[in-house]
Protein backbone atom coordinates (compact mmCIF):
# COMPACT_ATOMS: atom_id res chain seq x y z
CA UNK A 1 0.00 0.00 0.00
CA UNK A 2 2.88 2.34 0.76
CA UNK A 3 4.30 1.74 -2.72
CA UNK A 4 1.03 2.83 -4.31
CA UNK A 5 0.78 6.00 -2.22
CA UNK A 6 4.43 6.87 -2.82
CA UNK A 7 4.07 6.30 -6.58
CA UNK A 8 0.98 8.49 -6.79
CA UNK A 9 2.64 11.26 -4.80
CA UNK A 10 5.73 11.14 -7.01
CA UNK A 11 3.82 11.32 -10.28
CA UNK A 12 1.63 14.14 -8.96
CA UNK A 13 4.71 16.09 -7.85
CA UNK A 14 6.51 15.49 -11.15
CA UNK A 15 4.52 18.11 -13.16
CA UNK A 16 5.34 20.72 -10.52
CA UNK A 17 9.02 19.79 -10.75
CA UNK A 18 8.81 19.88 -14.55
CA UNK A 19 7.29 23.36 -14.68
CA UNK A 20 9.29 25.00 -11.89
CA UNK A 21 12.75 23.47 -12.30
CA UNK A 22 13.33 21.39 -15.41
CA UNK A 23 11.81 23.74 -17.98
CA UNK A 24 14.31 26.40 -16.88
CA UNK A 25 17.33 24.27 -17.79
CA UNK A 26 19.19 25.16 -20.96
CA UNK A 27 20.10 21.74 -22.25
CA UNK A 28 21.06 21.31 -25.91
CA UNK A 29 18.04 20.27 -27.95
CA UNK A 30 15.40 20.60 -25.24
CA UNK A 31 14.58 19.31 -21.78
CA UNK A 32 13.56 15.83 -20.61
CA UNK A 33 9.98 14.99 -19.74
CA UNK A 34 10.23 14.20 -16.03
CA UNK A 35 6.60 13.09 -15.79
CA UNK A 36 7.07 10.47 -18.50
CA UNK A 37 10.29 9.27 -16.86
CA UNK A 38 8.50 8.85 -13.51
CA UNK A 39 5.63 6.89 -15.04
CA UNK A 40 7.94 4.56 -16.97
CA UNK A 41 10.18 3.92 -13.97
CA UNK A 42 7.42 3.41 -11.39
CA UNK A 43 4.84 1.40 -13.34
CA UNK A 44 6.65 -1.99 -13.36
CA UNK A 45 7.42 -1.73 -9.65
CA UNK A 46 3.81 -0.82 -8.94
CA UNK A 47 2.60 -3.91 -10.77
CA UNK A 48 4.95 -6.20 -8.90
CA UNK A 49 3.97 -4.72 -5.51
CA UNK A 50 0.20 -4.71 -6.01
CA UNK A 51 -0.19 -7.68 -8.34
CA UNK A 52 -3.09 -5.95 -10.09
CA UNK A 53 -1.79 -6.22 -13.64
CA UNK A 54 -1.35 -3.56 -16.28
CA UNK A 55 -4.29 -1.50 -15.06
CA UNK A 56 -2.25 -0.03 -12.20
CA UNK A 57 0.33 1.39 -14.60
CA UNK A 58 -2.33 2.77 -16.90
CA UNK A 59 -4.10 4.45 -14.00
CA UNK A 60 -0.81 5.86 -12.73
CA UNK A 61 -0.01 7.22 -16.19
CA UNK A 62 -3.48 8.70 -16.56
CA UNK A 63 -3.24 10.49 -13.21
CA UNK A 64 0.21 11.85 -14.06
CA UNK A 65 -0.92 12.93 -17.53
CA UNK A 66 -4.02 14.65 -16.23
CA UNK A 67 -1.93 16.50 -13.64
CA UNK A 68 0.52 17.54 -16.37
CA UNK A 69 -2.34 18.61 -18.64
CA UNK A 70 -3.78 21.07 -16.14
CA UNK A 71 -0.45 22.34 -14.74
CA UNK A 72 0.17 25.94 -15.79
CA UNK A 73 0.96 27.00 -18.44
CA UNK A 74 -1.70 24.69 -19.88
CA UNK A 75 -1.55 25.86 -23.47
CA UNK A 76 -2.41 22.57 -25.13
CA UNK A 77 -5.37 20.27 -25.57
CA UNK A 78 -6.35 18.77 -22.23
CA UNK A 79 -6.18 15.01 -22.34
CA UNK A 80 -3.33 14.71 -24.83
CA UNK A 81 -0.69 13.99 -22.19
CA UNK A 82 -3.15 11.87 -20.20
CA UNK A 83 -3.62 9.62 -23.24
CA UNK A 84 0.09 9.32 -24.00
CA UNK A 85 1.11 8.69 -20.37
CA UNK A 86 -1.75 6.24 -19.83
CA UNK A 87 -0.50 4.18 -22.77
CA UNK A 88 3.12 4.52 -21.62
CA UNK A 89 2.16 3.33 -18.13
CA UNK A 90 0.23 0.39 -19.54
CA UNK A 91 3.05 -0.69 -21.86
CA UNK A 92 5.77 -0.25 -19.25
CA UNK A 93 3.73 -2.30 -16.78
CA UNK A 94 3.84 -5.15 -19.26
CA UNK A 95 7.64 -5.31 -18.75
CA UNK A 96 8.17 -7.89 -16.01
CA UNK A 97 9.89 -6.51 -12.93
CA UNK A 98 11.67 -9.84 -12.46
CA UNK A 99 13.42 -9.62 -15.83
CA UNK A 100 17.10 -8.88 -15.94
CA UNK A 101 18.19 -5.28 -15.50
CA UNK A 102 19.32 -5.03 -19.12
CA UNK A 103 15.95 -6.06 -20.51
CA UNK A 104 14.10 -3.70 -18.18
CA UNK A 105 16.34 -0.77 -19.18
CA UNK A 106 15.97 -1.56 -22.89
CA UNK A 107 12.20 -1.84 -22.51
CA UNK A 108 12.02 1.48 -20.65
CA UNK A 109 14.08 3.17 -23.37
CA UNK A 110 11.81 1.83 -26.10
CA UNK A 111 8.67 2.91 -24.23
CA UNK A 112 10.13 6.39 -23.62
CA UNK A 113 11.10 6.76 -27.27
CA UNK A 114 7.66 5.67 -28.47
CA UNK A 115 5.78 7.83 -25.98
CA UNK A 116 7.91 10.89 -26.76
CA UNK A 117 7.32 10.40 -30.46
CA UNK A 118 3.58 9.84 -29.99
CA UNK A 119 3.30 12.92 -27.77
CA UNK A 120 5.13 15.01 -30.35
CA UNK A 121 2.92 13.81 -33.20
CA UNK A 122 -0.23 14.53 -31.17
CA UNK A 123 1.11 17.99 -30.27
CA UNK A 124 1.73 18.77 -33.92
CA UNK A 125 -1.62 17.44 -35.10
CA UNK A 126 -3.92 18.70 -32.32
CA UNK A 127 -2.28 21.91 -31.16
CA UNK A 128 -0.55 23.15 -34.29
CA UNK A 129 2.91 22.97 -32.73
CA UNK A 130 5.59 23.10 -35.43
CA UNK A 131 6.92 19.65 -36.25
CA UNK A 132 10.52 20.65 -35.48
CA UNK A 133 9.55 21.77 -31.98
CA UNK A 134 7.14 18.89 -31.33
CA UNK A 135 9.66 16.24 -32.33
CA UNK A 136 12.83 17.88 -31.03
CA UNK A 137 15.52 15.19 -31.20
CA UNK A 138 17.33 16.56 -28.15
CA UNK A 139 14.26 16.42 -25.91
CA UNK A 140 13.45 12.90 -27.09
CA UNK A 141 17.04 11.81 -26.47
CA UNK A 142 17.11 13.37 -22.98
CA UNK A 143 13.82 11.70 -22.07
CA UNK A 144 14.88 8.30 -23.43
CA UNK A 145 18.24 8.46 -21.67
CA UNK A 146 16.66 9.64 -18.43
CA UNK A 147 14.12 6.83 -18.45
CA UNK A 148 16.85 4.27 -19.07
CA UNK A 149 19.04 5.73 -16.34
CA UNK A 150 16.30 5.91 -13.69
CA UNK A 151 15.07 2.41 -14.56
CA UNK A 152 18.62 1.06 -14.30
CA UNK A 153 19.00 2.70 -10.89
CA UNK A 154 15.76 1.17 -9.66
CA UNK A 155 16.67 -2.23 -11.12
CA UNK A 156 19.92 -2.27 -9.17
CA UNK A 157 18.25 -1.58 -5.84
CA UNK A 158 18.00 -4.67 -3.66
CA UNK A 159 14.59 -6.22 -3.26
CA UNK A 160 13.11 -5.62 0.16
CA UNK A 161 11.31 -8.94 0.23
CA UNK A 162 14.60 -10.88 0.26
CA UNK A 163 15.99 -9.20 3.39
CA UNK A 164 15.84 -11.33 6.51
CA UNK A 165 14.26 -14.34 4.89
CA UNK A 166 15.81 -17.74 4.92
CA UNK A 167 15.49 -19.85 1.79
CA UNK A 168 13.17 -22.82 2.21
CA UNK A 169 15.89 -25.30 1.23
CA UNK A 170 18.14 -24.34 4.16
CA UNK A 171 17.08 -24.97 7.78
CA UNK A 172 17.43 -22.10 10.22
CA UNK A 173 19.14 -24.20 12.89
CA UNK A 174 21.39 -27.19 12.43
CA UNK A 175 20.84 -30.36 14.44
CA UNK A 176 23.19 -29.35 17.20
CA UNK A 177 21.13 -26.26 18.07
CA UNK A 178 23.61 -23.94 16.44
CA UNK A 179 22.67 -21.60 13.67
CA UNK A 180 23.43 -22.96 10.18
Amino acid sequence: MRAVILSVLLVLAAPVLQVTVVNGWSLPGGVPDIVLICVIALAPALRSRTGTGAGAGALLGFAAGLAADVAPPADHTIGRLALVLCLAGWVSTRIPADDGAGRRVAGAAVVALGASFAGGVLAALLDGTPWAAALAPGAIAWTTGGAALVTAGLALLPRRRSFGRVPASRPLYARGGRRA
